[in-house]
């Protein structure tokens, strides 16, 4: 692979790391701002911010779980002269150190109720929605720049 290549390789992967962060802060903020409405209206016994927080809390450790994954597939099968052997297992062990961690974090704030569980798991969820629209859209413009 040239240094050309290479380059297109990891401009592209910032464009995506890009559009999928642009979504994620923008539904994660849309449904933020729901929930506000939501707590405010349903007059629940938390904090009206409570809800709205837990979606934006989860929303950014969905965002940041994403990035991670992004960064070790480029670290790992990426890498010139990475042996297919060693990049699996590097892979995994990054895998199970990042996984770990958010796990870690997960429980801190399930066990101790720090955030509504219903609003941390829609905010998680709302970063995989945001990957999804920029998969759509990516083949979307794939497909008329093909034409």
């Amino acid at each position: 692979m040239t240094t050309d290549e290479t380059q297109l390789r990891k401009q592209a992967v910032d464009a995506i790391l890009k559009g999928v962060a642009k979504k994620t802060a923008l539904i994660v903020s849309v449904a933020s701002a729901g929930a506000v409405v939501f707590s405010v209206i349903q007059k629940t016994a938390q904090p009206w911010w409570f809800l709205s927080a837990s979606v934006l809390f989860g929303g950014a450790l969905g965002l940041l779980n994403f990035r991670w994954l992004a960064l070790s597939v480029q670290r790992v099968y990426l890498r010139q002269g990475a042996t297919p052997v060693g990049s699996n297992l590097a892979a995994v062990i990054i895998s199970l150190l990042k996984l770990s961690l958010i796990f870690i974090i997960l429980f801190i704030v399930i066990k101790w109720q720090l955030l509504q569980v219903f609003g941390l798991v829609g905010g998680l969820s709302l970063c995989f929605l945001a990957i999804l629209w920029e998969g759509s859209t990516m083949i979307h413009q794939t497909s008329n720049g093909s034409e």
